[in-house]
């Protein structure tokens, strides 16, 4: 994850924070239980942030695609290095240490709906638009990489490698093997990525494969205009000879590129 999504991160946690410190102002002083009622209110906060996120992905639904057969293999994809298989509940630790290596909230929102009763992890992985696989390398898990939505008109690739298992090759190589058998059983020839404006390595990842900078979209982090025009005023710093580069090559000012993400399409067969 690059710096910049990080500082938006840290900003919406600090928001987070300050609304729990409203709420809080309005409880009396010698109110009884105010531990409980404390729990609740971050509860609140963190659910509704979570909310706010699911509701963003939400967009153009309709029927998903049914990957239920495939979801019962115990390899998806493979070939002399590595294997791709459908993500199983056992992965439970393993892929949620990689959604926390590189979300702040991931781990909150986690144990938020743990002590709830509620596992975040089976919820993610579990309806029918989605279909994540664990990426393996000598038989060690190293990653994941899925369609985020199959019920959307232009299905989105979500892949993470843990920290150990960087700039080897793996993105490419995974992806590849992962999206060419997609096409297979699917014919879908397009797919979306969306990347951090100082995210190299990702940039350079999809680019090896053909893929196209086509766009900015939205942050989920970063909701409103007013939002992204702050941070934006804040991070003038940040900007650097690559986000110029950005910037011309899609006709915006280079400031833009702080407060959003970038689309890529990628064509297939790879």
């Amino acid at each position: 994850m690059g710096d910049i999504y990080q500082k938006a991160q840290q900003e919406q946690t600090k928001g987070f924070y300050q609304e729990i410190l409203d709420k809080l102002e309005s409880f009396p002083a010698d109110m009884p239980d105010w531990r409980d009622a404390l729990k609740n209110v971050i509860d609140d906060v963190i659910q509704s942030g979570e909310k706010s996120l699911v509701e963003a992905q939400s967009a153009a639904k309709k029927e998903p695609w049914d990957f239920s057969r495939e979801k019962s293999r115990a390899i998806f994809a493979c070939d002399d290095e590595i294997v791709i298989r459908p993500i199983t509940p056992e992965d439970e630790k393993f892929y949620c240490g990689v959604r926390a290596q590189y979300s702040i909230m991931y781990k909150s929102v986690y144990n938020a709906a743990k002590e709830k009763g509620e596992n975040l992890f089976i919820n993610e992985i579990s309806p029918p638009e989605v279909f994540y696989c664990v990426i393996e390398k000598d038989g060690i898990p190293a990653g994941y990489l899925g369609i985020k939505d199959t019920s959307a008109d232009l299905w989105e690739i979500a892949i993470e490698l843990g920290a150990k298992h960087t700039r080897q090759g793996l993105g490419p190589q995974s992806i590849r093997l992962y999206l060419n058998e997609i096409q297979r059983i699917t014919g879908k020839g397009e797919f979306k990525a969306v990347i951090e404006v100082d995210n190299l390595p990702s940039q350079k990842c999809f680019e090896r494969l053909g893929a196209k900078l086509v766009e900015l979209c939205d942050s989920v982090v970063l909701k409103t205009d007013e939002g992204k025009r702050r941070f934006e005023e804040r991070n003038l710093g940040l900007i650097d000879a690559h986000m110029v580069e950005l910037a011309d090559r899609l006709g915006t000012e280079p400031r833009t590129l702080l407060s959003h993400l970038l689309d890529y399409r990628l064509t297939g067969p790879l």
